[in-house]
């Protein structure tokens, strides 16, 4: 009971700080050190724990993919390739309700700050022509943008999950296929269903269109052909679509510099230190090896916990990141496998991620709503079957496999 007590208060405390808005980064390496306080561990020790967890090469391959794909969305905002993008998949799309939900996809398939927003106008434009209401804009541009989420490799937080877990990339992304799919039915089901059609383009128009989308895409379908289908590391996926992009479009080393310098957010890249220092120190000081036990003491299942705890860290940080990073350390020792099972894996990955995706501090909702000027209540009548579609989904899986 101590040690769960410690925990908590460790726990009480990351909160405190980040609803103060501290930069998540920092408030794990804050975490750290107050896990090795509170669990007597020696500071010559302790010390050595910081030096391997920031040193580790996994740890030093995440911090890589982070900034290279925030370069590569930089990228193709530079060389103006996302709005080429755009135009192209305009003349391709029958029907402006697909049209609607596919661009906040279609602009989720890169990682980017202010993303949601980046979606926002075109979607108020359609939604003007399809006469929908607030409520229901807001629902497709947030709701559709992060889908890819659970299956996606280019993600952060998606690294950072699996890579507390225990488990390869692809693997994740083979597990957790089935609740990117009910998050897809329940996109169309609360999002589209119910709206008129109004759109339809002509052949030839569709042609250029579709030219359009390969010239200016292939950056992103190279990615993924490396990575996914030939089984090329993320890095130097990452590596060789960047320097072919820059070559292509002829992007000055100025411009490489000033992206670099000015427009990579380095505060994410030190939530993955974070992230991998905090699950370290855990690790270190034995600190959640006696949380079943006292669970189990207390008569809490351990299915509940593995969707509980990284829900509520995930709706009260509004932060993949920070669910995945302070959620999957405490549970770790709940998983009945090393490395855990599909089914374990999707539960407790739903339970993180949903608690983001239901948080209004998450920032994707809040400047969408804002943007939209949807109400608050009637949002969450979407958004509430929306997410128990994906946990009823995620609970089959766990019963299941």
């Amino acid at each position: 009971m101590t040690d769960l007590l410690k925990l908590m208060l460790t726990l009480f405390l990351i909160l405190l700080m980040l609803a103060r808005r501290w930069n998540l980064g920092l408030v794990l390496f804050l975490a750290s050190a107050l896990v090795g306080l509170l669990f007597a561990r020696p500071l010559p020790d302790l010390a050595l724990d910081f030096l391997h967890a920031l040193t580790a090469p996994l740890t030093l391959r995440l911090a890589a993919v982070v900034v290279l794909i925030m370069m590569l969305g930089e990228f193709l905002r530079e060389t103006a390739g996302l709005e080429r993008m755009v135009e192209g998949l305009e003349g391709l799309l029958p029907d402006a309700r697909v049209m609607m939900a596919l661009w906040p996809a279609f602009i989720g398939l890169l990682p980017m700050v202010g993303g949601a927003m980046f979606s926002a106008p075109l979607v108020q434009q359609l939604g003007d022509r399809l006469e929908a209401t607030p409520e229901r804009r807001t629902f497709v541009n947030y709701w559709f943008r992060h889908m890819w989420e659970y299956v996606f490799p280019i993600y952060p937080a998606f690294l950072v999950g699996t890579a507390l877990l225990g488990i390869p990339e692809r693997q994740a992304t083979a597990v957790l296929w089935p609740l990117f799919a009910a998050s897809l039915v329940g996109g169309v089901l609360f999002g589209l269903l119910g709206v008129r059609r109004v759109g339809g383009n002509n052949l030839r128009r569709g042609w250029a269109s579709l030219r359009l989308v390969v010239q200016s895409g292939w950056p992103v379908a190279l990615v993924l052909a490396l990575a996914l289908a030939l089984h090329v590391d993320l890095v130097i996926s990452l590596l060789v679509t960047l320097v072919l992009l820059a070559l292509v479009q002829r992007v000055r080393m100025r411009v490489v510099w000033q992206i670099v310098r000015h427009r990579i957010p380095w505060q994410t890249v030190a939530v993955v230190f974070g992230a991998m220092l905090f699950r370290g120190v855990l690790e270190a000081c034995g600190a959640v090896a006696s949380v079943p036990a006292t669970l189990a003491e207390l008569g809490v299942p351990v299915w509940v916990t593995l969707f509980t705890v990284p829900f509520v860290v995930g709706f009260l940080t509004g932060l993949g990141a920070g669910a995945f990073s302070i959620g999957f350390p405490i549970i770790l020792p709940l998983l009945s496998h090393n490395p855990p099972g599909a089914g374990e894996v999707a539960w407790a990955w739903a339970g993180g991620f949903l608690g983001v995706m239901m948080s209004p501090m998450h920032l994707c909702l809040a400047l969408t709503r804002e943007y939209f000027q949807a109400d608050w209540g009637r949002l969450y009548r979407r958004l509430v079957p929306a997410m128990l579609l994906v946990m009823a989904v995620a609970g089959g899986m766990l019963v299941l496999l």
